[in-house]
């Protein structure tokens, strides 16, 4: 195990990708970094995925095939969880999640490995992408597009969607992201909800890379536009976002930017009474004394619940 050239174990999910993998596998196979490995894991394509895998399998002994156990739930989540578990027992150094129908530029894995060899405190390092429609030839320069990966408040500009930090970007040391699994039960907004845990609480060391390093393929019938219609994708992010919301609840991590977004979210927005009451609840106590700035948002509150109870009864007399 060389330090100066440590191996990055690449997690492949796919599913009914036979028209596409092979030009994922060969943005792969032309990587400057050598040093890596892939991991295939099948959610049980139908089509002929494994038929166009077997050329490559046998002609490069870095990539190996895995179809999705019962014990991993069908879907993005499980296909991922199996893939950590996989890395995980054969002692992984650095993940890199990557999808069945995107590319690779050539140095991608070279350009963000180098920062982890002279500073041990990274967590992760990403990169910028570009989404790619499939008819436009690749010519693989190293631009710098508007994609914004660069940040001093990671969570915060994350929960916010002011940072640009896809599934595919970054590559984590394994250390960090083998702490966490995505939820199955989410079919949606998977990663999102990982990545809001994980920045919330190990509060990670980044480097960015200011150059389009992968290209996001756009098309009809891409995983999520393929399985989901729009009214599915809305409750999925709903639920995602409870899921967040029940997760702050359970292990007590409220500060004001999180008080303040639940607000917007669940009483503002959507409006969920029992969510109010426990916010409230929340406020009450201040165990953090947020102060000033904490009562004048239950202030805001108080109000815009008064309003709202008069607006329904104004509207029930009509």
């Amino acid at each position: 195990m060389s330090l100066k050239n440590p191996k990055v174990t690449i997690l492949l999910a796919t599913y009914n990708r036979a028209h596409l993998i092979g030009e994922s596998l060969d943005s792969i196979l032309n990587q400057t970094y050598k040093n890596w490995e892939c991991l295939i894991v099948d959610d049980g394509s139908v089509d002929d995925t494994k038929e166009i895998l077997k050329p490559y399998l046998l002609k490069d002994s870095r990539f190996n095939y895995y179809e999705r156990t019962k014990n991993y739930k069908k879907g993005l989540s499980g296909t991922r969880n199996y893939g950590l578990d996989l890395a995980q027992e054969i002692n992984a150094q650095y993940i890199q999640f990557f999808d069945d129908d995107d590319i690779m530029h050539p140095r991608k894995l070279e350009l963000q490995i180098k920062p982890f060899l002279t500073d041990e405190s990274l967590g992760f390092t990403t990169c910028k992408y570009k989404h790619y429609y499939g008819k436009e030839v690749l010519k693989f320069e190293l631009k710098d597009e508007v994609c914004n990966i660069s940040t001093k408040h990671l969570f915060e500009d994350f929960f916010s969607r002011k940072v640009n930090i896809n599934s595919l970007g970054p590559i984590w040391r394994s250390n960090l992201i083998f702490k966490y699994r995505f939820d199955e039960d989410l079919i949606y907004s998977e990663e999102r909800d990982l990545y809001l845990k994980l920045f919330l609480l190990e509060k990670p060391k980044f480097k960015n890379i200011d150059f389009v390093l992968f290209y996001y393929r756009k098309h009809l019938v891409s995983n999520t536009s393929n399985r989901y219609e729009g009214n599915l994708k809305k409750t999925a992010r709903y639920k995602s976002d409870l899921n967040f919301y029940t997760f702050l609840k359970i292990n007590d991590l409220w500060n004001y930017f999180l008080i303040r977004e639940m607000i917007k979210k669940f009483v503002f927005y959507n409006f969920d009474n029992a969510i109010y009451s426990e916010l409230l609840n929340v406020i009450n106590k201040d165990k953090n004394n947020l102060g000033f700035k904490l009562k004048l948002l239950k202030g805001i509150l108080i109000v815009f619940i008064a309003f709202r109870i008069n607006f329904i009864k104004l509207v029930n007399k009509l």
